[in-house]
């Protein structure tokens, strides 16, 4: 998947700590987890806001607890909710007079003034999340964990579930690591799931019977997705102060991967801007987006943990390619310098590089033949991205810990193509993504 600023948080408060641990107790008893004594119950909850300036807003609650057993079993829940609003970009060019623009369901539109990038303001969803695993020793050097997901929004529900097998070698100074998931997603979009390459109808009540174009543009039923992973890593203990992660993944998605809300303008190829007709009944020029049906993705991951007195670093690379053409590096540091009083402070950065996907176009041409696949979603497209921030944690109470987390995110792409055309070339095509995130977190111990 491509570099995206989505964003994990989670909330803090009496009755959500009494619903976990309840949640977990219930767990606990259908993994058949009980009539051991308890070492330890762990909980961590946090708050997390994230705004992109004049684009989409979030606020995120998580609670997670995990429990560990004195027979070496562990059970663990994790819930997420998220609530998310603003504007998003569609995927059409700006141009040089007002744009008007159908909603997804068809109903009423939204217009973009002169010159500036399209964004649908419509944007509106919430999602709940909830995964409950359990884990077990085999023996002394082996341990098999699993556990089950799903998650819910107005448009989309995931099913899936992950197994891992680790086994120690070598004095467990070597841990190798196995484990497979699949996830089965319902996609439901609203006002239906627009035809690939169909034309966007004027909003229903404009430019005569839309209501039967419209229906005759949306494919019959909900979208399906299917998706497996494989993977295997190594983690090994170099020194006393030193540990190296060695990881692959094979990921294999078949099914509905276009998103229906992503248009792609059809343009002049004179003027630039979008090819109207001279007919106000006519379709309008923006053509739903098209993806492949099926995707293969391979992810490289190392991560190396060096302790420098009472200090550490963190050092994180992956790549990962995908037969979408999709290639990307990342590139991460964190530094965690500990007080003597059990506070510390953690600056962190991150570089990510992304190579466009195949298929991506920023617009068509009108009079070229169609493509079979075409996306404008700058998330597809080439683009460069850094985080920079700050954590800072505290103990308030004996295993008691609060935290509080601030990062600046900023993306940016080909803003203005050499091969741009007509009014196109004074439009920024690519505009630079800025986001803040703030996030207050609460960890204890039972």
């Amino acid at each position: 998947m491509a570099e995206s600023p989505a964003c994990s948080l989670a909330c803090n408060s009496a009755s959500a700590r009494f619903s976990a641990s309840s949640a977990l107790a219930s767990a606990c008893g259908v993994l058949g987890i009980s009539g051991t004594a308890a070492r330890a119950t762990e909980v961590g909850t946090a708050v997390l806001g994230y705004t992109e300036p004049d684009r989409v807003s979030a606020l995120e609650a998580i609670v997670d607890a995990a429990h560990e057993f004195a027979n070496g079993r562990t059970a663990n829940l994790h819930f997420v909710f998220d609530a998310l609003s603003g504007a998003s970009a569609n995927g059409a060019t700006p141009a040089s007079f007002t744009q008007t623009f159908t909603r997804p369901s068809g109903s009423g539109g939204y217009t973009t003034p002169p010159g500036e990038t399209p964004l649908d303001d419509t944007f509106r969803d919430t999602r709940f999340a909830v995964t409950a695993g359990a884990g077990t020793p085999l023996g002394r050097m082996n341990k098999l964990n699993a556990s089950l997901y799903f998650s819910t929004e107005h448009d989309y529900t995931s099913l899936g579930g992950n197994a891992s097998f680790t086994r120690d070698f070598n004095k467990r100074n070597t841990t190798v690591a196995l484990r497979a998931a699949y996830f089965d997603d319902t996609i439901n979009p609203e006002g239906g799931r627009p035809v690939p390459l169909s034309p966007m109808e004027p909003p229903s009540g404009e430019g005569g019977d839309d209501d039967k174009a419209l229906e005759k543009a949306w494919q019959p039923g909900n979208g399906k997705k299917q998706t497996l992973d494989l993977g295997a890593g190594v983690t090994q203990v170099i020194d006393k102060q030193t540990i190296a992660y060695f990881g692959y993944t094979f990921s294999d998605v078949s099914g509905y991967q276009t998103d229906p809300y992503k248009i792609v303008s059809v343009v002049d190829p004179v003027t630039g801007d979008p090819a109207l007709s001279a007919n106000p009944a006519d379709p309008l020029p923006y053509l739903f987006e098209s993806r492949p049906d099926a995707r293969t993705k391979h992810v490289f991951y190392t991560r190396l943990v060096r302790a420098l007195g009472r200090n550490n670093l963190q050092l994180s690379y992956r790549y990962t390619n995908d037969d979408w053409g999709i290639g990307t590096h990342m590139l991460e540091g964190r530094w965690r310098y500990n007080f003597g009083s059990g506070a510390y402070l953690q600056p962190h950065v991150r570089w990510y590089t992304q190579a466009a996907a195949d298929f991506y176009r920023r617009y068509l041409v009108d009079g070229d033949a169609l493509p079979t696949h075409v996306s404008a979603d700058y998330r597809l497209g080439d683009m460069q991205t850094w985080t920079f921030g700050l954590m800072h944690g505290r103990p308030v109470a004996t295993d008691m810990e609060l935290t509080v987390r601030f990062e600046y995110y900023m993306q940016t792409g080909d803003s203005y193509p050499a091969d741009a055309i007509g009014v196109l070339r004074n439009y920024d095509l690519f505009p630079t993504v800025d986001a803040f995130i703030l996030q207050v977190g609460f960890n204890f111990r039972l």
